[in-house]
């Protein structure tokens, strides 16, 4: 008995060296400042969340070797530091790398893509949004090799939208500093530095604050040294120094508005069947990177089935990761255009795994052209029936137990969000600019309220809600954006230059607000009611995003739709490419950590990752 018990944790001890054998790695690569290597730059390699894991220094060519053991999850990312001025950044993705570049272009990708979880050397914050954060990387850069990724490098980005050009700027900018003088770096320091804001002290906190500033200092920043490995570059200073890339991976024709389940996969409507205008019969699903997502009902990014057909605003996504979808068209043998089209009768429902429960889809509810979808904090489902003056209400998400509700001036709706109380609140007027655009508000027992008559908010589109339940709504005729209380009256109401045809719009985690531009073919940012998460000087309603020119990247068509991610991300949906004849889009555009993260899916009041 006695050798028994001393040899259990004998047995105990072995297998824990073993694993720890097992976890033993190396990384090798090398620092290098454009086409010079940097020698004695201290090297240290982190696990995500911030731990340090090893560190070690280069040599007379910039080669370094780290042995560490690597983390059991997350990603590892290493830190070259050189003097108090050069400080790199180069982010694996993965728990234990053979190779890590480490320069100028792995730099800007680390900055960019975890924008919203880097603090000094830091990266950490919620699982969810920090992992998927990490997988953007790739598609900025290799890690191993430190040169330009192939999703940025080629088509659809590539020479086609801005994307790249400023990417190689952003890395000779940062390169104008570490292969040059005292001065260089102070300069570069400066320009970064936002109204209000600390200056930074190092290359990384600098184009750190560049990707969380990108209107700021455009031009100043522009006209920094540069270094000129990274060519061929920006030959003029951009509208802003956005990252943003262009996903047409899957059967795009006419994404209308996408939605992001708990773990960050998108899922997008799609109004056409390529190559014409023919009613869809799928929907887009893709991984948080952008592409598309493949095996079991998936196709290369399709899911067809469950009675989709012709799905073009409604989608959400229900806490159990569940996806609703309204098919405004349905089989209707007219077009969507014609006095005589009256629209689909038809929901969808997907299972996270992309099964459906509904195969043929879901009718219960007197469904006439349904528009947009909403999930409320009690679970039930709200369906705007643009086709007939009704919301269709689904109790705790429960199609058999269907009401339809009508009154309350409900007139066309159109989008519909819900409060922290289980409200929803569908504006009215859609597509008809002869009508005052209204707001109607609906209790969770069906009784209506409203209608709430607005001037200057003729055919409102996209509707959003805040934090504090303020609704902010996008009015497609008059290009204004209307602020309101939870008692539905006016706050404020706001134009500014950028703003040309509203569509969507959505709120970001610091409550600022974001709009998609279907007839300016661009997207807008704007302050918040929350001054204090905007720049310096900047009031509500004011633009955070150049004033004129908003946020763009050459690769956005007539966007409907806006949407951030748990990652900060902010994504748009190229609806259609032309309107007369009607040509539908090609895919979205992904604006890389522009914006503080919001938990997903959405439902409710939008709140910070958890």
């Amino acid at each position: 008995m006695s050798y028994r018990r001393a040899g259990a944790p004998l047995a105990a001890l072995l297998c824990l060296a073993f694993a720890a054998d097992a976890r033993a790695a190396d990384v090798t690569g090398r620092v290098m400042a454009g086409e010079r290597p940097l020698d004695g730059a201290r090297v240290t390699l982190y696990a995500s969340g911030g731990r340090a894991l090893g560190s070690g220094v280069t040599g007379a060519r910039g080669r370094f070797r780290v042995s560490y053991r690597a983390p059991r999850d997350g990603f590892v990312y290493a830190v070259a530091t050189r003097g108090r001025a050069v400080r790199l950044l180069s982010v694996a993705g993965s728990a234990a790398p053979k190779r890590l570049a480490v320069n100028e272009l792995t730099t800007v990708a680390g900055a960019y893509s975890l924008s919203r979880f880097l603090n000094g050397v830091r990266l950490s914050g919620p699982s969810v949004g920090l992992r998927n954060a990490a997988a953007t990387v790739p598609s900025l850069v290799n890690p191993a090799t430190g040169r330009v990724g192939t999703r940025i490098a080629n088509a659809p980005n590539g020479t086609a939208t801005s994307a790249l050009a400023t990417f190689r700027t952003l890395a000779a900018i940062v390169g104008g500093c570490t292969t040059g003088t005292r001065r260089d770096c102070g300069r570069l320091f400066r320009a970064a530095t936002p109204a209000g804001g600390r200056r930074p002290a190092d290359t990384l906190a600098a184009i750190h604050s560049i990707a969380l500033n990108p209107a700021s200092k455009v031009r100043r920043i522009f006209r920094l040294r540069k270094l000129r490995t990274y060519r061929p570059r920006l030959e003029s200073a951009p509208g802003s120094w956005v990252l943003a890339l262009k996903h047409t991976d899957a059967e795009w024709d006419g994404p209308g508005r996408m939605a992001f389940d708990s773990e960050g996969n998108i899922w997008v409507t799609n109004n056409f069947q390529p190559p014409g205008i023919e009613a869809g019969p799928y929907t887009v699903a893709l991984d948080p990177t952008g592409r598309p997502r493949t095996g079991g009902p998936f196709n290369n990014g399709s899911l067809s089935g469950g009675g989709i057909l012709g799905n073009w605003w409604g989608i959400a996504v229900d806490r159990r990761d569940r996806v609703w979808l309204s098919n405004f068209t349905g089989d209707d043998p007219n077009e969507f255009y014609s006095p005589a089209f009256r629209g689909g009768n038809a929901a969808s429902l997907f299972n996270a795994d992309g099964t459906t429960d509904f195969p043929d889809g879901i009718t219960a509810g007197e469904l006439h052209a349904p528009q947009g979808i909403a999930v409320g904090v009690n679970d039930d489902v709200w369906i705007a029936n643009h086709g007939s003056d009704t919301v269709t209400l689904y109790p705790q998400g429960d199609p058999a137990r269907a009401r339809v509700i009508s009154g309350g001036g409900l007139h066309n709706p159109f989008a519909i969000v819900t409060d922290a109380q289980g409200n929803a609140w569908v504006d009215n007027g859609s597509l008809d600019a002869s009508v005052p655009g209204s707001v109607t508000k609906i209790a969770p027992d069906g009784t209506t309220t409203g209608p709430f008559v607005i001037d200057r908010m003729r055919s409102p589109q996209g509707m959003a809600i805040d934090s504090a339940g303020d609704l902010w709504i996008s009015s497609l005729v008059d290009s204004t954006v209307t602020w309101l209380a939870p008692d539905g009256t006016v706050k404020g109401q706001f134009r500014v230059p950028s703003l040309q045809g509203n569509w969507g719009i959505a709120l970001d985690g610091d409550d600022n607000v974001w709009v998609a531009s279907f007839l300016g073919s661009k997207v807008t940012q704007l302050c918040g009611r929350n001054t204090a998460r905007c720049p310096q000087g900047v009031k509500t309603g004011q633009p955070i995003s150049p004033r004129l020119h908003g946020f763009s990247n050459g690769g956005i068509q007539h966007v409907t739709a806006v949407q951030v991610d748990q990652s900060g991300n902010v994504w748009v949906a190229n609806n259609w490419e032309q309107i007369a004849p009607t040509v539908g889009g090609d895919g979205l555009v992904e604006f890389i950590g522009a914006a503080a993260p919001v938990e997903t899916p959405l439902i409710g009041l939008p709140e910070r990752p958890r």
